[in-house]
């Protein structure tokens, strides 16, 4: 609400800020193909490990996390151009989008990990519907080029199979054995915490302590029943649950139904696809229940969340007075 009323109030800001933020994804992609390609980043960080690369972040992977939302942002900005009439451009659009669609999934690809990955493929996902239903892009062009699409990620795939094999062939193996599997283990430590204090949570913040304290799983810097099972959940509604029960998981997924009702009621009115497309894919993105990843109370996560958050409240703010000025 800050970001939405104070910050980023007038479409100078605003573009100010995406400018800001396209140098900073162009740089953070970058400098993760140099390491790639060259073991070592611009500032000359290592890998995390020979599958997981790090980028600008000193040994911590979390490189696709910041590519798979900063690129979030991005697309926000042709809500307020809604005048450009990109049935104009098609044909020029419809391959830029698509190779930069590709060069952003092969982006991902490459850092090694799992959900990063399917949270961007289900992003351009999304968003094609959305130009599709414009009728910006037809279906037929949408299928061929992204044949082709896939024909090129499979030669990619052929000369560097080790950047497939962690984010593709391992993924098919956790979710086939996924109990047996060290996510499933964390997930089972996280509902065992929950069940303790089922309707209020072991407190925010408490999950470590709550973990330990179940005697099964060790503690969470020890490899004793896995490494890491006591650090956090892995998982957005088990964090909720674990930490604030179903009083606060409830509460927080009311807040995030009622964000997205207020952010897509006007697209949805208006029959603007694309924008719905745009808006539904960061909330999507943000708070699908389902989704592993790091720990969602931690700065280095949340920070990221809720700047997506603010700069859409900004962004659909901006647009309706934009429509309620060109009425006056």
């Amino acid at each position: 609400m800050a970001l939405a009323y104070w910050v980023l109030n007038d479409i100078k800001s605003l573009k100010r800020f995406m400018l800001s933020m396209a140098i900073v994804l162009f740089f953070i992609i970058f400098d993760t193909w140099w390491q790639f390609f060259f073991e070592l980043d611009l500032c000359g960080f290592e890998k995390f490990r020979s599958d997981r690369l790090t980028g600008p972040f000193k040994g911590n992977p979390q490189v696709d996390v910041w590519v798979s939302k900063l690129v979030l942002l991005l697309p926000l900005f042709l809500i307020l151009y809604n005048k450009m009439k990109l049935q104009d451009h098609r044909n020029y659009l419809t391959y830029v989008f698509f190779i930069i669609s590709t060069l952003l999934f092969l982006s991902v690809l490459i850092t090694g990990e799992r959900m990063a990955l399917l949270m961007m493929i289900s992003s351009i996902f999304i968003l094609f519907i959305g130009l599709a239903l414009d009728k910006i892009f037809s279906f037929k062009k949408i299928l061929i080029l992204s044949l082709l699409s896939f024909f090129g990620i499979l030669i990619f795939a052929y000369f560097f199979p080790d950047a497939t094999q962690y984010a593709f062939f391992s993924t098919i193996e956790k979710i086939l054995n996924w109990r047996s599997s060290d996510y499933g283990l964390v997930w089972q430590s996280a509902y065992d915490v929950w069940m303790q204090s089922p309707f209020f949570g072991a407190g925010l913040h408490k999950y470590r302590e709550a973990c330990e304290n179940l005697g099964t799983y060790g503690s969470y810097y020890l490899d004793s029943a896995g490494s890491g099972v006591c650090f956090h959940p892995h998982n957005i509604t088990l964090q909720l649950l674990s930490e604030t029960g179903v009083i606060g998981f409830i509460l927080f997924y009311l807040m995030v139904i009622f964000l997205a009702i207020s952010s897509l009621r006007t697209y949805v009115t208006k029959k603007l696809w694309l924008n719905f497309a745009i808006v539904f894919s960061i909330i999507f993105s943000c708070f699908l229940p389902i989704q592993s990843g790091t720990s969602f109370f931690a700065n280095k996560y949340g920070a990221i969340i809720w700047l997506l958050v603010g700069v859409m409240l900004a962004t659909n703010r901006l647009f309706n007075k934009e429509k309620f000025l060109n009425k006056k």
